[in-house]
């Protein structure tokens, strides 16, 4: 169990041009194999995205501007949270019915949402053996590369690790089955906002490749271990040679 105001779990929330809804939760049911859920909110702009097995983190929304993404930090606790975060150097943005939405110090938008009271560990399943779109990236100017790894390193409360290539940092899951991967990416601009993107890990690249871009994406690059694309709407995210099931690079 996580301790008061220390996030029990994570959502990655694709936020999609409102003119493009319906293109768009197409695409990313379609991409992932993932049922969709009911619309929800006043207008129809919230839904999820229910995998085969285990607990939802992928949801999306409908809004007034271009592709983007941001996180929920599901905690037991919602007021310890915002005095952590804010502590931390987090600041407020506004709030949407009740739920705090806050911007990290380099500017990502994440939210502050109630976690389950139930007691019991939500379960991040992983049964799908050629794909799953398991991990949010957060993608940081060099200027704001200290600030922001040690931002979301405490307000996750993971180990930081440093992996082959120097520019990119995992945020450790203590429990490889237990949540939302997070990897930090070092930018080559100097200066900007932060920001992120989604990334699959796929078994077949060049398959999955084909198959996205069936579905109306479009290839953007092609890098040693990763395929950058973009979305029929405009989100841009990474096909990456990660094993489906744990995560690491193949």
């Amino acid at each position: 169990m996580s301790t008061a105001g220390t996030p029990a779990w994570f959502h990655l929330f694709l936020d999609v041009p409102r003119s493009h809804w319906e293109e768009a939760y197409g695409f990313w049911s379609a991409a992932t194999g993932w049922a969709l859920s009911p619309p929800r909110g006043e207008d129809g702009q919230f839904l999820t995205l229910v995998p085969q097995t285990g607990d939802p983190w992928l949801k999306m929304q409908a809004h007034d501007s271009g592709p983007r993404v941001h996180i929920d930090l599901d905690a037991h606790d919602r007021e310890s949270a915002v005095e952590r975060s804010t502590s931390l150097g987090a600041q407020p943005a506004w709030t949407y019915d009740g739920v705090p939405v806050m911007r990290s110090p380099g500017g990502l938008l994440f939210c502050h949402t109630l976690g389950t009271s139930t007691g019991t560990a939500p379960s991040f399943a992983r049964a799908e053996p050629s794909r799953v779109l398991d991990q949010v990236c957060i993608d940081i100017p060099r200027s704001r590369w200290d600030q922001e790894v040690g931002f979301w390193t405490a307000i996750t409360g993971r180990t930081p690790e440093q992996t082959k290539s120097p520019e990119f940092v995992r945020l450790a899951d203590p429990d490889p089955h237990g949540g939302l991967r997070i990897l930090l990416q070092q930018l080559e601009d100097e200066d900007g906002e932060v920001r992120a993107h989604p990334d699959l890990a796929v078994a077949d690249r060049a398959s999955e490749t084909c198959r996205h871009e069936a579905l109306g994406a479009e290839t953007v690059g092609v890098l040693e271990w990763w395929t950058v694309m973009r979305a029929p709407y405009g989100q841009v995210y990474c096909l990456t040679d990660r094993d489906p099931l744990t995560g690491r690079v193949a």
